[in-house]
């Protein structure tokens, strides 16, 4: 990489030094934990941190009893995490919601990468509850990771770094760091184009020509990006990125800028893979 972005790993660096892992509960933590080990710098330590939500109290007395004790519960909850990483550092902080709270503790500590469990919520309990994987991926200060559900229980290693890639900017800055966590990793790396079917084909009932020439073009290009396998296919973007992410241990996406209109859907690209990602997934800033 030739330049580097301040929240991001540049060369000379052992990946990520200033890590923070979002610890919802035991699992969540035990999934982000062990993906931290993977990414973060082997020298560095880990802040372990969980966010306390503040709620209202009946009063100043019962409020600062209740959150003693959340705070108490919280760090017991925390100390077999900090088993698996001895040097960790255990944080535990209040504040409104979840993303705020890490957010806010990601701007304190400077950290160049948040850590977090994807959300074991469904749909209904999203609806009515609220998504924290979700709220954490809109406008994070820094890189977020999002371990996939089950993730601690995985082989230990990152074999193969994908990077979602369609010629902009941002998904030229998400090659670039998959190229460079895979020389860190002594990974295999590759990046994936989703090609749109054309709408306009010559033969209506047969767009599968035009279908194969643009994948073709689409590795071709990729082809010219240095050291890494081109791969490409057609049809909806969000679907095929999903079915690569299946054949990837790490699927590194480009920044998005949060637009009013991801309020009023589902949400951006990235929030939507991070519900269910079926590999890490690694979102820059």
């Amino acid at each position: 990489m030739t330049t580097a972005h301040p929240h991001e790993p540049h060369a000379g660096s052992d990946m990520f030094d200033n890590v923070i892992v979002g610890v919802a509960d035991r699992e969540t933590g035990r999934d982000a934990l062990a993906l931290a080990l993977q990414l973060a710098s082997r020298d560095r330590p880990l802040t372990l941190a969980y966010v306390q939500a503040v709620l209202p109290k009946p009063g100043p007395d019962a409020g600062a009893r209740s959150l003693a004790a959340d705070r108490r519960r919280a760090l017991e909850r925390l100390a077999p995490l900090k088993d698996r990483s001895p040097d960790s550092r255990l944080v535990c902080v209040e504040a409104d919601s979840v993303g705020g709270g890490l957010h806010e503790l990601a701007r304190r500590h400077e950290a160049d990468l948040l850590v977090i469990g994807a959300s074991r919520r469904d749909d209904y309990e999203r609806l009515f509850l609220g998504d924290d994987t979700r709220a954490l991926l809109e406008d994070a200060p820094c890189p977020v990771a999002v371990a996939p559900i089950g993730y601690a229980a995985r082989p230990p290693v990152i074999e193969n770094v994908g990077a979602a890639y369609d010629g902009s900017t941002e998904s030229r800055r998400a090659l670039a760091v998959a190229q460079l966590l895979g020389r860190e990793l002594g990974a295999h790396v590759s990046a994936f184009e989703a090609i749109p079917v054309p709408v306009d084909a010559h033969d209506p009932a047969n767009p599968q020509p035009e279908i194969d020439r643009d994948i073709e073009q689409a590795r071709r290009r990729m082809a010219t990006l240095g050291d890494v396998e081109p791969q490409a296919a057609a049809g909806d973007p969000e679907e095929e990125i999903k079915r690569y992410a299946t054949s990837v241990d790490l699927l590194v996406v480009g920044p998005h800028r949060y637009r009013p209109v991801d309020h009023l859907t589902s949400g951006s690209l990235a929030q939507r893979l991070g519900d269910r990602t079926p590999c890490a997934l690694l979102v820059l800033r």
